[in-house]
């Protein structure tokens, strides 16, 4: 694995944090922390013993299409080549708020953006290199509609518009592995499951303190929560499911759903502008 370069988006969070120091057991040339917070990051990567691996902290606001934009030409212009792609960053907030390209955010941030970030950087990721997106149980609770934006917008709620991002990345996962088959590129989708993480964390004191009591207990640490993800390098299939309990083939439904454009067009409509 050396000289080989993985990048991590979300990597300061619970999940993202394991996954970079999962990369370094495994003896990773180099990872890139993809953030939004890049002092965050430096002071994660100067608390890690990362023996050879090289720690690198990068800017990346999935709140920003224009930030998208810059990381990617960035990443390109390094001339690397990507083993391995972990769309990790993901955002469940409480109460809906706008993005400054005009999406919910969570919509934009795990969605639309990480979709589109992983089309701008697929010229780099090598030949049967790993593409890895994060989705959530949370998909089965939501459903595909054509005016997807405008609902998260208007009919915001916690959970159904984050299961409804995430639902429509595992469309688009699905979708792509079937079109890099030909570059042997794999493309799996890793559900971690409940993690404990601040993503869980509701914001309301009387909540969180009876969730950190009596359900806390028997959430699953972030780092069997990235397990599923890294696994993803070691076993030879794509279109899978990577939970803590293996893997197993996708739903069919998600490449042949009636709907299924509906996860597309999107991001082929941000891929053709300027």
């Amino acid at each position: 694995m050396l000289g080989e370069t993985y990048i991590v988006t979300g990597a300061t969070g619970g999940i993202g944090k394991a996954l970079v120091e999962g990369l370094i057991r495994r003896g990773a040339g180099r990872v890139v922390l993809a953030c939004r917070n890049v002092e965050r990051a430096e002071a994660l990567i100067a608390s890690l013993d990362a023996g050879k691996t090289e720690l690198l902290a990068m800017r990346l606001d999935l709140e920003s299409f224009a930030s998208v934009r810059e990381f990617a030409r960035t990443l390109l212009d390094c001339g690397w080549g990507i083993k391995a792609l972990f769309n990790n960053a993901g955002t469940m907030p409480g109460t809906m708020r706008l993005t400054e390209d005009g999406y919910e955010s969570a919509t934009q941030v795990n969605y639309l953006s990480t979709c589109l970030l992983t089309e701008l950087i697929l010229p780099a990721i090598v030949r049967g290199g790993r593409i890895v997106f994060t989705t959530s149980m949370t998909r089965h609770i939501a459903r595909l509609h054509r005016n997807w934006a405008d609902r998260a917008i208007k009919h915001h709620s916690r959970f159904v518009t984050y299961g409804r991002s995430k639902l429509m990345m595992t469309h688009y996962a699905l979708a792509m592995s079937a079109r890099l088959a030909g570059r042997e590129i794999k493309v799996n989708c890793s559900d971690p499951g409940i993690v404990d993480s601040s993503i869980i964390t509701m914001d309301n004191k009387v909540v969180d303190y009876l969730s950190d009591r009596l359900f806390r207990p028997f959430i699953r640490n972030t780092s069997t929560g990235a397990a599923p993800a890294l696994a993803t390098l070691d076993i030879d299939v794509t279109s899978n499911m990577f939970t803590p309990g293996g893997c197993h083939a996708m739903s069919a439904s998600y490449l042949y759903e009636k709907k299924h454009h509906i996860a597309l067009d999107p991001v082929k409509e941000l891929l053709n502008r300027k």
